[in-house]
């Protein structure tokens, strides 16, 4: 079955491509061409006086850019609560304001740029099945309150036996309404959620904004910025005042690199200086596959995002049901929905072995999703047919936060990877953070940093000393 993505669809493929060949120098080598690398190439232009070349194996916004689920969020997949746990409520509730923040740094994007592309922002809602799943939230929510970061709306169903079970210390936190509330702003006719969570959420087509971005950079910054296609890296050589990437086709060498991509497996790292790197970052992130469908409507609801936290949903490990609705920018003659559903989800012993092109979307995973619809709105999954469908690898890191930073065994290699099932905003967060750095900003300590205990913490020097 083919990898059939409504972003890939939209994509005007219009800019002519070349692909590295021969020897060449640069200040910064910003290695994946998603949305991590090229927002990270956008900032250290506009930051800074650098030359970019940024490398592609394949084509731009083709990856996992072009194959997600189209949602901009800003919550984790690691719930704050375990956040605070690993790096104490002062720097995970600065991380937290920092990706919520990221928004305005996407605003700032599109007026700098003044890209056409449809940006989408509403309140989205995610839906509770059970009390641990409510109180859990609740409990994060008061850890919110006592950071100093806004603390978000909660609606209760108007269950006695419900309410009596919530701690006191949360009533403050939850306003109570009818079942039918809860069931109306899910958008379900499922009756056991008995709770949701409002929060602010968008829909983006990531693939072309990054197209739209690098259309812009390649015109206003001609004479420093440069894009190859289709030219991998093999092994990145770094050494103690450059970093030397080596493709099949001839050598970059760069002041500092940037690891911006979930196709890192096919690199390898040989830190000149020693220590070993690349045994290190190779475990630090996985690879899960996320499948996804889609279909058209004639019909003109709002912009909307859902989570659906089922009964079955015990921990963040589990997967869970996410749908998100946006006018369908292919229909101009009338008017349409575009509705896509996710969730399924399958992990990926050996990264090396996806294939976006060659992978065969599970029957099982589309059963799942046509289940979830008919179950939760009534939709005869006999009838529905879907116009995409479409699967992306996702990189997750052991701890479930983004690396964003300065490789401590090598000032000149720095990373923002690691999508973690959210990728737009954390990855916008991470460019502008990245091109601080090289900008020379002192910067506190975050727990996006990047650590290993065999080598000592090098003062941020903006990596150029």
């Amino acid at each position: 079955m083919k990898n059939n993505s409504p972003w890939i669809a939209q994509l005007r493929l219009e800019r002519s491509t070349r692909q590295f060949s021969g020897n060449i120098k640069t200040n910064s080598l910003v290695i994946g061409g998603g949305i991590a690398g090229i927002t990270t190439a956008f900032y250290i232009l506009q930051k800074t006086s650098q030359s970019v070349i940024l490398l592609e194996a394949d084509i731009i916004a083709h990856g996992a850019t072009g194959h997600n689920a189209g949602q901009v969020t800003s919550y984790f997949e690691r719930h704050f609560v375990e956040l605070v746990e690993d790096f104490g409520l002062e720097m995970a509730a600065a991380g937290q304001a920092a990706i919520e923040g990221a928004w305005e740094l996407l605003d700032e994007i599109i007026s700098i740029t003044n890209i056409s592309v449809p940006l989408y922002k509403f309140t989205g809602y995610a839906g509770f099945s059970t009390l641990e799943q409510l109180i859990f939230r609740l409990e994060e929510e008061k850890l919110r309150e006592q950071s100093g970061l806004p603390v978000h709306t909660f609606f209760v169903a108007n269950d006695p036996l419900l309410i009596l079970r919530i701690p006191e210390e949360f009533s403050h936190l939850y306003v109570v309404v009818s079942e039918q509330r809860i069931m109306d702003l899910l958008e379900t006719g499922d009756t056991s959620y008995i709770a949701v969570k409002c929060s602010t959420k968008g829909c983006l087509n990531s693939a072309l904004f990054c197209e739209q971005l690098v259309e812009w950079m390649e015109k206003y910054y001609s004479n420093r910025f440069t894009v190859y296609e289709h030219s991998p890296v093999r092994c990145l050589r770094l050494q103690a005042n450059q970093v030397i990437a080596e493709n099949d086709q001839g050598e970059i060498v760069a002041n500092e690199a940037i690891l911006c991509t979930n196709g890192f497996e096919n690199i390898s790292l040989i830190n000149e200086l020693g220590v070993d790197i690349n045994g290190r970052f190779h475990e630090t992130v996985s690879g899960t596959i996320g499948y996804m469908a889609g279909y058209v409507s004639p019909e003109d609801k709002s912009p909307i995002a859902i989570s659906y936290f089922e009964k079955e949903h015990n921990s963040r490990l589990d997967p869970y049901m996410y749908l998100t609705r946006r006018p369908s920018e292919q229909r101009t003659t009338s008017t349409h929905n575009l509705t896509c559903i996710g969730g399924p989800e399958s992990e990926l012993d050996d990264k090396l072995s996806y294939n976006r092109h060659e992978h065969v979307y599970p029957e099982e995973a589309q059963k799942s999703i046509s289940s979830f619809l008919q179950k939760n709105h009534r939709l005869d999954n006999d009838n529905l047919e879907y116009n995409f469908l479409w699967h992306g690898l996702m990189g997750y890191t052991s701890n479930g936060v983004r690396l964003i930073g300065q490789e401590p065994c090598n000032k000149n290699l720095y990373y923002n990877l690691g999508c973690n099932g959210i990728g737009i905003l954390p990855s916008i967060y991470g460019a502008w953070r990245i091109a601080e750095l090289l900008n020379g900003t002192q910067l506190r300590p975050s727990m996006f940093d990047v650590l290993d205990k065999r080598c000592e913490v090098i003062p941020n020097d903006g990596g150029n000393n």
